[in-house]
C-alpha cells in the first residue's frame, strides 16, 4: 500500500471518530438539565440527595424511609458530581446516565471494529446514537443506560482480550459484569454470557478458559461485590432514617428478590410474553424497519454469513428468548438487546450480507422521510408566526428556534449528499450513499430530545407547584407538612430540599384485621374504616402541631378530595377543597388525565382551642 495514503486514510479515520465522538458528546449533554424531572428520575435524584444530607451512602431511603429496592451504584456515580457542584440539580442528577450512553457507545465502536471494520463499527454507532431507546435513557437519571453499556462493554472486552486471557483479564470482564449488576441487579452479569454463548462452544473454546486465574478472578470480583451488601446489613442507620411500614428489605434480600423471585414468579410488571416482540423495534425506532428487513435478509442469507455474524445473532436471539421467558416485563428491560441488534444490522448493510433489494427500497423511503421532516422543519418559519391564530398560547422560544433549525441543517446534509462524491460519507466515514441519510436522521432524533422534548418542560407543573411554595417565605418545617393518603412525593422533597421527612396520612386500615375480615366487609364498609384510620392519623397530627402553621397536600382525585373534605368538617379545619392555597397550573391546550397536586397552607388554632372543639364533637 502507498505510504500516503495509508497516512491520508489514517488521518480520514481520526476526522470521522473524532465528529463521531464530537457530536455524542453535543447529543447526549445538549439542555440535559433543562427538563423538569419526570418518570421514575425523581426517586434516584431524592434517594442521591437523601444520601448526601445523611452522610449515609449505604443506606438509600426516600422520605428517609429505607429504599432498597434498586442497588447502589447509580445513586452513588451521582453523588461526585453533586460534591462538585455543591448541591443538585436535573443536569446533576442526569450525568452519569449520559456519561453510560458515551460508554456504550465506546463498547459497541470496540465490538464492530474486532468482529468486523472501522466502517461498520462507525455505522452501528451512529444509528445506535440516533435510536430512540438510547436516546431517551441517555438523557434520563435512571439504572438503564448503565446496565446496557455494562453488558455491552463485558461481551467488547472479553473479544478483545479472549486471545491473550490472565488473571486480571479475567478479573476487568468480572468486574464490568458486577459494576452493572449493581446498577440494575444480574442481568449484567448473565447476559454477557449468553451473547457469547455459541463463539465459546464452537471448537470447544470455552476449554481454553478452565483456569484456575478464571475461577481465581470470579471469586474475588464476587467477594467485591457482596461488600456493600454486607456493611449496608452490619453498620447501623442514624436518625432520620427508618424501616418501611411492612417492607424492611435488605440489599441482599433484594438481590433475591429483583433477580430470581422476580423471573420466575414476578410480582408487578407483567406485560405479555410476546411484548418484545413490539417493544424491542420500539427502541429501535426509526430504524426498526430497516433493521428487521436487512436481519431477515442475513437470515435468508444465513449459509454466506461469516462465522463471527452467526454466532452474534445467535447469541442475541438467546438474550432476546431469556428476557422474555422471564415473567417480569416492561419495555426498557430489553434494551440491553438493542446494541446488538444494531451491530447485525451494521455488518449486514457494510458487508452486503442482507437481500440488496430488499434494503434499497428501505433507504430510499428514510432518505425521503428524513427530507420531508427537515422541510417541516424549515417550514415552521412560516407556520410560527401564524401559530397564535389558531391555537391560544404560545410555543416555547426553545422550540421556534429549535425546530427550523433543525429541519435546515438536515436538508443542508441531503442537498450536499447530491454531489458526486459525498464529503458527508467522508465527514462521517461511513459506506457510501449512507452517511447523508445517518446523519440527517441523527440531527433530527438530536433536535428532538435535545430541544423539542426540553421544550416542553414548562407544561411539567409539579415543579412550578413546589418552587412556587417554596418561594412564598412560608417557613413551615418538613415535620409540619402532611401528605394526604399517600407516599410523600419524590419530587416535592427533591425540589423543596427538605432536611428531614414530612408527615404522611396512609390510613394502613387492614394492619390489625385478617384476610377473612376484609373480604366479609362490603366496600361501603372499606371506605369507612379507612377514612376511620385516615381520620385518626390527621387529629393526631393536627393536635401535635396545633398553634402552629401546615402544610397540607393532596391529588386532585375526587376521592381523595370527598375524604378530605369530611375529616376537614369533623375537625373543623378551614380547608377548601375547591380553593388550594397552591395547585398545579393547567393548560388547556395539553390535554390530561394525570393527577395533580394541591397544597392548603392553614393556621392551626392553640391545643386549648382543639380540645374545646373536640370536646363538642364528642357531645
Amino acid at each position: 500500500m502507498d505510504r500516503s495514503f495509508s497516512q491520508e486514510s489514517t488521518a480520514a479515520s481520526r476526522r470521522s471518530e473524532l465528529f463521531f465522538w464530537g457530536f455524542a458528546v453535543l447529543t447526549l449533554f445538549l439542555f440535559l438539565g433543562h427538563n423538569a424531572l419526570s418518570g421514575s428520575e425523581d426517586r434516584w435524584a431524592e434517594i442521591s440527595r437523601e444520601m448526601l444530607v445523611s452522610g449515609d451512602w449505604l443506606h438509600p431511603s426516600l422520605n428517609w424511609r429505607i429504599y432498597f429496592d434498586k442497588p447502589l451504584l447509580t445513586y452513588w456515580l451521582i453523588l461526585p458530581f453533586a460534591l462538585l457542584y455543591g448541591g443538585f440539580n436535573e443536569f446533576i442528577v442526569r450525568i452519569p446516565s449520559a456519561l453510560a450512553g458515551l460508554a456504550g457507545l465506546w463498547g459497541i465502536l470496540l465490538l464492530g471494529r474486532k468482529l468486523f471494520d472501522r466502517r461498520t463499527a462507525l455505522l452501528a454507532g451512529w444509528m445506535l446514537l440516533s435510536c430512540y431507546g438510547f436516546l431517551f435513557w441517555a438523557r434520563a437519571a435512571a439504572a438503564d443506560m448503565a446496565n446496557m453499556a455494562a453488558i455491552v462493554l463485558a461481551v467488547a472486552f472479553f473479544y478483545q482480550v479472549e486471545d491473550r486471557a490472565k488473571f486480571y483479564h479475567y478479573f476487568g470482564f468480572y468486574l464490568i459484569c458486577f459494576l452493572g449488576a449493581w446498577a440494575k441487579g444480574l442481568p449484567a452479569l448473565v447476559m454477557p454470557f449468553v451473547v457469547i454463548a455459541s463463539h465459546l462452544l464452537m471448537e470447544k473454546r470455552w476449554l481454553r478458559h478452565l483456569k484456575i486465574s478464571n475461577f481465581c478472578a470470579f471469586i474475588i470480583a464476587t467477594a467485591i461485590f457482596f461488600v456493600p451488601f454486607y456493611f449496608a446489613a452490619v453498620v447501623p442507620m442514624e436518625y432520620p432514617h427508618r424501616l418501611p411500614e411492612g417492607n424492611a428489605l435488605s440489599g441482599l434480600e433484594l438481590v433475591w428478590r429483583e433477580n430470581i423471585v422476580r423471573v420466575f414468579n414476578a410480582f408487578d410488571h407483567k406485560d405479555p410474553i410476546y411484548s418484545y416482540l413490539y417493544n424491542l423495534p420500539r427502541t429501535l425506532l426509526p430504524w426498526a424497519p430497516l433493521i428487521i428487513v436487512v436481519i431477515a435478509g442475513m437470515i435468508r442469507n444465513w449459509k454466506k454469513l461469516p462465522l463471527p455474524v452467526r454466532e452474534l445473532m445467535i447469541g442475541t436471539l438467546l438474550m432476546f428468548v431469556l428476557f422474555s421467558c422471564s415473567t417480569s416485563r416492561r419495555w426498557y428491560y430489553i434494551l440491553p438487546v438493542m446494541p446488538f441488534c444494531v451491530l447485525i444490522a451494521a455488518a449486514g448493510i457494510g458487508g452486503g450480507w442482507s437481500v440488496v433489494k430488499w434494503d434499497r427500497p428501505l433507504f430510499l423511503l428514510m432518505r425521503l422521510v428524513v427530507i420531508v421532516i427537515g422541510s417541516l422543519g424549515v417550514a415552521s418559519l412560516v407556520g410560527i408566526p401564524l401559530w397564535n391564530h389558531f391555537f391560544d398560547f404560545e410555543p416555547p422560544l426553545l422550540l421556534m428556534i429549535a425546530l427550523p433549525v433543525t429541519g435546515g441543517l438536515t436538508l443542508a446534509v441531503m442537498l450536499v449528499d447530491r454531489q458526486s462524491e459525498s464529503p458527508i460519507d467522508r465527514l462521517t466515514g461511513l459506506p457510501p450513499r449512507t452517511g447523508a441519510m445517518v446523519l440527517g436522521c441523527a440531527i433530527v432524533m438530536a433536535g428532538v430530545f435535545d430541544c423539542v422534548m426540553p421544550s416542553m418542560t414548562k407544561y411539567r407543573t409539579e415543579k412550578q407547584l413546589y418552587r412556587a411554595f417554596a418561594e412564598s417565605n412560608s417557613g413551615i418545617v418538613p415535620e409540619r407538612i402532611l401528605i394526604w393518603r399517600d407516599d410523600a412525593p419524590s419530587k416535592m422533597l427533591f425540589y423543596l430540599d427538605l432536611q428531614r421527612p414530612v408527615e404522611e396520612c396512609l390510613g394502613f386500615w387492614t394492619r390489625d384485621l385478617s384476610r377473612e375480615e376484609i373480604a366479609a366487609m362490603t366496600p361501603e364498609q372499606r371506605v369507612e374504616a379507612e377514612y376511620q384510620e385516615l381520620l385518626s392519623e390527621l387529629r393526631a397530627f393536627v393536635e401535635k402541631n396545633a398553634g402552629h402553621r401546615i402544610a397540607l397536600s393532596s391529588y386532585d382525585r375526587k376521592s381523595d378530595l370527598e375524604l378530605l373534605a369530611r375529616a376537614a368538617r369533623e375537625l373543623n379545619l378551614p380547608i377548601d377543597v375547591e380553593k388550594p392555597d397552591y395547585s398545579e397550573r393547567s393548560f388547556e391546550v395539553v390535554k390530561s388525565r394525570s393527577r395533580r397536586r394541591a397544597i392548603w397552607i392553614l393556621n392551626l388554632p392553640q391545643e386549648s382551642d382543639l380540645r374545646s372543639v373536640t370536646e363538642h364533637e364528642k357531645e
